[in-house]
Formats: C-alpha cells, sequence, structure tokens
C-alpha cells in the first residue's frame, strides 16, 4: 500500500485515509472515497489532488487544518471513546455514541426534526482528547441508523414526530459507528489535546470567549415569567395580580417578563391598548414592588401588522432571490422576518425596542426565535454568509451588543457574547427526550462547547399539552377538541395559517397532570436541580400545588440566594479565563471512566459537586464523587474521593450536594 509518513500523520492511498497519531498511537483516522491523483509537499503540509477534489493539509503543533476544495465533499471517522460537544438536541444525551442521528444539515433549529435544537457548535471531542471543529457549513451524520431517511421536514412544531426519536438512541449498537461530516469545500480543524479538560482550554482558545459577564443579580433572586402559567391569556390586570401573588407568597423575586400577546399584533412592540390600557403605568406599578420588568420579542412580524408595513417598505425583511416578500413559516403561522443580517433592519429593530424602554420603561427582553431553520432555504438574506446559520450568528450578536439585562434562545459561534443563552422550551415530564433529565447534560454541553452563561428556561417545565395514553380520549381531542380549538384560533387571529400547537391548552384541563401539567414530585426535583445552577426563573407558581410543594421549593430557592455569590465568582471567572460556571464531574477527573459516563451530576467551578435527583419517584441514589475530600452539605461528613456513594438516601426534601474541601 502506498503510504506518505509524517511524525505526526499518515496518508494511505486509494481511497484517501488520513490518521493522526501522537506518539505512534493512532488518535483520529479520516476517511474518503477519493483517489489520489498527485501528492505535493508544501510549507507546513501537504497538498493532494484527488479525482474530485483537492486537499491542503496545514500542520501546526498538536494542530491539524483540513481544507478541502470541492462539491459534496464527505469525510467520515470512527466513533472510538466516549465523544462529546454538539450542543442542545431535543432528545439529549449527554454522550454522543448513544444516539444516532441521520445525515441532515446542522441548523440551528426550533427542534429540528432530527434532534437539533437552538444553540449548537459544530464542535465535538473525545475522551483522549480529540477536538474536532468544523469551520465550513456541513451536514451531520452520527452513528446513522440503517435505512435512515434522507428527508426531513422543514418545520416540525410540537410533537408531529416523538420527542424520543429526535435522535433516536441505539442501545444495541445497529448505527454505522461513525462521524459522517458533508459539505462543500469542507474546512476541518483537529486539535490532539491529550484529554477533554485541555480540550475545552484549546477551544476557548481557538473561539474566544466572553470578556464580561450578564448582569450579576441575575444569579440571584429568580427571574418569574407569565408564559408557563399563563400561556398567550395576559392582560395588565393578570400581570400585576400575578406579581402580588409573588411579592404576597415570600418568594424570592427581581425580574418580571411579560411574555406572549402583550404587543398590539407580532412584531409592533406596542402594548395592546384592550389588554393594556396603561402599560406605562402597569410597569411603573411592578418598579414599585422591587421588580425589573422584561418583555417576550421575536424577529417575526405579522403580514397585517404596523411594523410590517414599514419594514417591506424599506426591505428590512428576509425576501425570495428575485427580490419580492417572503412569507416564513413559524409556530403562529406565517409572517414576515426580520433581516437580522442586515445592519439597517436591525438599528430600525433596535430604535424600536428603545422607544418602547422609553416610553414604558421597559428593563429588558427576551429575544425568542432566531433559529436558521425559519430562513427558508431559497430566501435572499442581505448578508447571507455561508450557511443559513449566519441568521443566528448576527441575531445573537446583535442581542450581546446592544442589550445586558436580556436572553436569547439562538446561537452559532457566539461564544463570545456576554450574555445569557437560554435552553429550549422543556416540557412537564421527566425524560431525556425535552424533559427533566434533559438540563443536566444540555447544560454540560454547552458548557464544554463554549457557552459559560446558560440556563434551562422554567421551573417545572412550561405545562404544554401531552396527549393522555387512553386512545378513546385521544381520539375525541384529536378529531373533535383540536379542529374546533383551530377553527376558533383562526378567526380571533384573523390568520389562515394559523394552527394549534401544544402551548395551545383549553383552561379546563391546563392544570391537570395527565395533560401535561407538572406533579407535586416532578415540580420538587426540578426546582432542586435548578437551585445550584447560576440562574433561576420560574412561572407556574409552588403554592398553587400545595403547602408542602411551596415550602420546599422555598427552601431551594433560598439556598440558591446562599450561594449567589459563588455564582458570581465563578462568572467573574468565566469571563476572565473561558473556564465554564457548571462543569462535567470529568473536569477533575478526566481519565475516570466513571467520570466520563456522568451525565445527571455537576460541579460548580471546582467548589460544588451536585448530584439532583432527575427520576420519578427515586429516594436512593448512587453518587461519584472525584478525587479529593468532599463534605456533605447535609451531614458535613468527609469522603474521599474517587468514590461512589452507594444508595445515598434521596427523600423528596433533600438535594445532595458535597463542598470540596
Amino acid at each position: 500500500m502506498d503510504q506518505f509518513i509524517s511524525k505526526t500523520y499518515l496518508l494511505e492511498k486509494n481511497p484517501l485515509t488520513i490518521t493522526l497519531l501522537d506518539k505512534e498511537q493512532t488518535m483520529l483516522s479520516l476517511s474518503t472515497s477519493y483517489q489520489i491523483i498527485n501528492m505535493s509537499r508544501q510549507k507546513g503540509g501537504v497538498h493532494i489532488l484527488a479525482d474530485a477534489a483537492s486537499l491542503s493539509i496545514h500542520q501546526f503543533p498538536e494542530r491539524f487544518v483540513f481544507e478541502w476544495k470541492g462539491k459534496n465533499i464527505k469525510v467520515q471517522f470512527p466513533i472510538e471513546g466516549r465523544w462529546y460537544g454538539l450542543g442542545e438536541l431535543v432528545n439529549q444525551h449527554w454522550i454522543l455514541n448513544h444516539v444516532s442521528l441521520p445525515l441532515s444539515d446542522l441548523l440551528t433549529a426550533d427542534a429540528g426534526a432530527t434532534g437539533h435544537s437552538n444553540l449548537m457548535s459544530p464542535v465535538w471531542m473525545n475522551e483522549y482528547g480529540v477536538l474536532v471543529i468544523a469551520h465550513s457549513p456541513v451536514k451531520l451524520g452520527i452513528n446513522q441508523p440503517q435505512h435512515a431517511p434522507t428527508d426531513f421536514p422543514e418545520y416540525v412544531f410540537g410533537e408531529e414526530i416523538p420527542f424520543n426519536q429526535r435522535p433516536v438512541i441505539d442501545p444495541k449498537g445497529k448505527g454505522d459507528g461513525l462521524f459522517t461530516l458533508v459539505g462543500d469545500d469542507l474546512y476541518l480543524e483537529v486539535i490532539l489535546a491529550g484529554d477533554l479538560v485541555k480540550a475545552h482550554k484549546i477551544l476557548v482558545q481557538t473561539l474566544g470567549h466572553p470578556n464580561e459577564t450578564p448582569p450579576l443579580s441575575l444569579f440571584g433572586a429568580p427571574v418569574w415569567t407569565t408564559w408557563a402559567q399563563y400561556k398567550d391569556k395576559i392582560d395588565q390586570e393578570l400581570v400585576l395580580d400575578f406579581a402580588r401573588k409573588i411579592k404576597d407568597s415570600g418568594f424570592p423575586y427581581q425580574v418580571l417578563e411579560i411574555d406572549d400577546r402583550w404587543q398590539s399584533a407580532y412584531g409592533d412592540l406596542v402594548f395592546d391598548p384592550e389588554r393594556f390600557p396603561d402599560p406605562k403605568g402597569m410597569v411603573d406599578e411592578l418598579h414599585e414592588m422591587g421588580f425589573k420588568v422584561t418583555a417576550w420579542v421575536i424577529p417575526f412580524m405579522h403580514k397585517d401588522s404596523a411594523a410590517a408595513q414599514e419594514a417591506v417598505e424599506h426591505g428590512y425583511t428576509v425576501q425570495h432571490q428575485d427580490g419580492s416578500l417572503y412569507l416564513v413559516r413559524w409556530w403562529q403561522g406565517k409572517a414576515y422576518l426580520i433581516d437580522a443580517t442586515n445592519p439597517e433592519a436591525m438599528a430600525w429593530f433596535g430604535k424600536r425596542l428603545h422607544h418602547l424602554q422609553d416610553e414604558v420603561g421597559i428593563d429588558g427582553f427576551k429575544f425568542d426565535g432566531g433559529e436558521a431553520m425559519y430562513v427558508p432555504k431559497d430566501a435572499k438574506l442581505h448578508a447571507p454568509g455561508s450557511s443559513r446559520n449566519n441568521y443566528s450568528h448576527n441575531y445573537a450578536a446583535w442581542v450581546a451588543k446592544h442589550f445586558s439585562l436580556c436572553e436569547v434562545r439562538t446561537g452559532w459561534f457566539n461564544q463570545t457574547a456576554p450574555i445569557l443563552f437560554r435552553i429550549w422550551d422543556l416540557w412537564s415530564t421527566w425524560g431525556r427526550d425535552n424533559g427533566l433529565r434533559a438540563i443536566i447534560p444540555a447544560t454540560l454541553s454547552l458548557s464544554i462547547t463554549g457557552y459559560p452563561f446558560t440556563f434551562p428556561d422554567m421551573i417545572g417545565g412550561n405545562g404544554y399539552f401531552t396527549f393522555p395514553k387512553n386512545r378513546l380520549l385521544n381520539a375525541v381531542i384529536t378529531k373533535g377538541i383540536i379542529p374546533m380549538m383551530e377553527k376558533r384560533k383562526r378567526a380571533d387571529a384573523g390568520d389562515e395559517d394559523v394552527g394549534v400547537h401544544a402551548s395551545d391548552v383549553p383552561e379546563m384541563i391546563a392544570t391537570r397532570p395527565m395533560f401535561g401539567w407538572p406533579t407535586d414530585e416532578l415540580m420538587i426535583r426540578w426546582t432542586q436541580v435548578n437551585a445550584l445552577l447560576p440562574v433561576m426563573q420560574f412561572s407556574i407558581m409552588p403554592w398553587e400545588l400545595g403547602d408542602k410543594v411551596a415550602e420546599i421549593c422555598k427552601q431551594y430557592t433560598e439556598l440558591h440566594l446562599d450561594f449567589a455569590g459563588l455564582f458570581e465568582k465563578w462568572a467573574a471567572h468565566a469571563a476572565k479565563t473561558g473556564e465554564p460556571i457548571i462543569r462535567p464531574v470529568y473536569w477533575l477527573a478526566p481519565d475516570d471512566p466513571i467520570a466520563l459516563e456522568c451525565e445527571d451530576q455537576f460541579l460548580v467551578g471546582d467548589e460544588l459537586l451536585v448530584a439532583p435527583v432527575v427520576d420519578k419517584g427515586i429516594r436512593k441514589r448512587d453518587i461519584y464523587l472525584p478525587p479529593g475530600e468532599w463534605r456533605d452539605h447535609w451531614t458535613s461528613l468527609v469522603h474521599e474521593g474517587p468514590t461512589v456513594l452507594k444508595d445515598y438516601d434521596v427523600p423528596l426534601t433533600v438535594l445532595p450536594f458535597f463542598h470540596k474541601e
């Protein structure tokens, strides 16, 4: 076999295979189907001419850059060792080896058909410290299933494809066992870092990190939002009543977020005068109660809104290639989409937001939407970039530049943004398929891909509608209730494109667990998980689930306040070094197989180890402690790690966590 041997890589032909070596040990083997025609040395590497593409390999200490030229380049490498990264998935796993993701465009998505979610990074790393970064647009497949479908719907709202199939899990190893990357002019960077912690450090050096923090007050008392509790059925008196209930409950608070349906029309950024006759008076009263006030905004504009007319006139919207107007589909029907790549359009957007702040007194905003999936494949952008993900990048970067008391839920190479990134809306369920069990692995995946400032949306989930198991009841809902709701919704909205989705829960069943409301146990365990994450956000009022739920949830909200100084400390450290606030336990034991597998525990800096309960009915659990001495917060007993505490008691009142001595 013809070979070209470098000190650190081996080329084989034909077909072309590139094997990266470390002390003669294989670290990664990149395979292709290409036949080599010619090969020549160049400064720092080699240039290869193949039958359907060309490749330049640039070699640096511990770093390789692969620059392909050609269409539909396909590169694969085996899934050897445990792999991590990528970011959010709908069916969230910490270790990527467990999923079976069919080949599809890697795009930020609102619960994408294959499992992609809002905040993604083309970044993967394994337990041996191999770090792979794709700097060009790619299609991605991970351990692809046999007979994988090739076409996926562009829009999937709700549960048309069950969450546990986005992506599917492969416990029996039936997938192909490969990472597959496909793209035009593929540009890959591979780093041999040595271990996972060093890989993160090099990633931060490569992509950058925030140089300042979000407002430190956000790491203290909880944010309270109207959404999960009331959905879009809000008005001025309800918002004020909500605030009074929060204040009277004795729960800590700092921000009240006014979510969907405060606007006169989507995109107008003006309070609906029928629902909110005196918005400034309302905000003033909320300020007097001690709340800061934020409002929910989106980049969509209803086609009949005043904002849409102005945006269309000035060419501020996403367009067809011929320059004609493009109505894009979103979760409330069809609308115009502001072009986040157009500086003039975003300046207009910002001017209107600042005017709202000046006129009404709003302190900040919840920026929703912004995913690449909402930009149609055939749409025209002011500055399209190399991929539709450019839209998400520009949207998040613009928010970060102009606002600090805010949150955003999407991003693409926005690791330097000093703002809070929110995990996608979670259902009020237990599983990793977009329920409670998804929170820790999603947070950790974002941490290791370079996002230190994240938080997991609303405690207890969003209370979205879920279908009960009873088939007869399902038939009644599907064939009777939903069509009736859809007809009424379209009439009220004056929009034939509006459909019913999971947030449209009839009032008669809105707070029933069998239809998607959290149970007492779920609400308590969810609060405990969030208590030692940097930001807490409530919407569902714990006291409405009973005195016991209120007492325990309040206890853990106050515990969060006790550690506010710790979160602020590690937030400042993250802005200085890029190291995450919330870390996987392997951070202190990168070679320990138990630590590498652990997806239901996390570290706060290097000071706390937290082991929440994330499964229904659990009252005992095993807890892994990394090397060092760990003091149990509740008993003060000191344990020497590494060790596993078997059958640790976790009654409903207990969140296990330990201080590093």
